[in-house]
């Protein structure tokens, strides 16, 4: 499919990062057009990206005002091993300007600035997977969408634990942080950043606490883009049960995520008669092949992930296997195409793909933008 290109006459509008004069401007022109003109929305939700400098932005202004805009954020992730990744987020296009190709410039000025920082990999959400398809954007890896009733919470818990629940206080963020830490998919953070998070209008985080400490919790909510969704939920499974059923019934949550590692109390519920379907988790273009490949296989040198006239190839000495894009994310991150492609290439090559793919890419809802 071919790529967006800007028009003609928006070849003056150049992307660039604001100044700071136009970094306000900026924000409150997104908050007019993404969040009903509530001043300072955007950065509440997003307090880490959205308070990061000025370069994480890209715009077009023309006359002082801005027409386009997006926003790239670098995160670290783990999964077997850690992955840079960039995060692009906060597309929006000036309503009267839109067909002119600036959003996709100011995509591709994301993906410019996130590559020239050595990220191989960038990932957004969005509901426009054909728009994005366009800028080599492709569905990649697996998230689950659990339901959530009060039945089958309770059927799971089973008897009373005694835990105690509640909001977060002072001295439960660096127990809170350590069980965060601990999942077998996160992205890295700093002390401090999950209260900063858990801080975002219209969210609800409980904690669970047992023996005096804090064993688990959970998060529903979180401004415009998770309402009634738990999207982040860690510690002891009885724990995180336990806050399932509070948020439940305060804050009417009504589907859990969880990454592509099925971490208890996921099988707990889906056994207690939650229903549990499968989704692709974001969507995500390679900037990097190369480095992507040594980040995902280190030390496998019999195979390597390289450009081509016609794509991406995964070459094994002299074999060579040609790759769309979209086949290679589905490939390196999802189960779903992984034998179409190594039908092509020798056994021995076939297993030592199956010793690092796919790869569990997942990234929480606090840290999506």
């Amino acid at each position: 499919m071919d790529r967006v290109k800007p028009s003609a006459d928006a070849g003056a509008l150049r992307p660039r990062a604001p100044s700071a004069d136009e970094r306000r401007a900026l924000e409150d022109w997104l908050d007019d057009g993404l969040r009903r003109g509530e001043r300072g929305r955007l950065r509440a939700e997003y307090p880490v990206s959205m308070g990061a400098g000025a370069d994480s932005h890209r715009a077009v202004f023309a006359g002082g005002k801005p027409l386009a805009h997006a926003m790239w954020h670098p995160v670290e992730v783990w999964g077997r091993g850690r992955l840079p990744v960039a995060l692009v987020g906060n597309v929006y296009t000036e309503p009267s300007q839109r067909g002119r190709g600036l959003a996709s410039a100011c995509v591709e000025a994301c993906v410019a600035a996130a590559r020239a920082h050595g990220l191989p990999l960038a990932l957004l959400w969005s509901d426009a997977p054909d728009w994005y398809a366009r800028l080599d954007f492709h569905p990649v890896g697996r998230e689950r969408f659990v339901s959530l009733d009060a039945a089958s919470i309770a059927r799971a818990r089973g008897s009373d634990t005694g835990l105690e629940l509640g909001a977060p206080c002072d001295a439960d963020w660096p127990e809170l942080e350590a069980r965060y830490a601990a999942k077998p998919q996160h992205v890295t953070r700093p002390a401090g950043d999950l209260a900063r998070l858990a801080a975002a209008p219209d969210c609800e985080l409980c904690v669970a606490r047992g023996g005096g400490r804090a064993v688990a919790y959970a998060a529903a909510g979180r401004g415009d883009d998770m309402r009634g969704v738990v999207h982040e939920w860690a510690g002891d499974a009885e724990g995180v049960l336990a806050c399932l059923a509070r948020l439940q019934e305060r804050a009417g949550a009504h589907t859990m995520l969880s990454g592509p590692t099925p971490e208890p109390p996921v099988p707990r519920l889906h056994a207690s008669g939650a229903t549990l379907r499968e989704g692709a988790f974001a969507l995500a273009r390679i900037l990097d092949p190369a480095e992507l490949w040594r980040r995902l296989a280190p030390g496998e040198h019999a195979l390597a992930l390289e450009r081509s006239d016609r794509g991406l190839h995964l070459r094994s000495g002299d074999a060579v296997c040609e790759l769309e894009p979209a086949a290679a994310l589905e490939l390196l991150f999802g189960a779903g195409a992984i034998g179409q492609v190594v039908a092509s290439l020798p056994d021995t090559v076939a297993t030592r793909i199956a010793e690092h793919l796919p790869w569990p890419l997942y990234v929480w809802g606090f840290d999506s933008i």
